[in-house]
């Protein structure tokens, strides 16, 4: 188990994070951190960096049928749509 005791910072309280912790997330100073709290717990994660891909990066190596990436709405409404 890892301890950790909170201390003032300025008008805040944080707690310091041991290289344990650091290593076991894999994190490393400017990296953004998650936390979940259930059931009077937090459950801590590293933030994931990988860039969110767009509809044409996720497909650019795509080789079988064409496809086009706009939006196409109905030429009639059926129902109570408002558009």
């Amino acid at each position: 188990m890892i301890r950790a005791t909170i201390s003032k910072w300025g008008n805040s309280k944080g707690i310091r994070l041991n290289q344990a912790v650091l290593q076991a997330l894999n994190a490393t100073i400017g990296d953004q951190l998650n936390f979940i709290i259930e059931d009077n717990k937090v459950i801590m994660s590293k933030q994931d960096d990988t860039p969110d891909l767009t509809f044409e990066e996720l497909f650019k190596d795509y080789s079988g049928e064409e496809f086009d990436t706009e939006i196409k709405l109905p030429d009639e409404r059926k129902g109570n749509e408002k558009w």
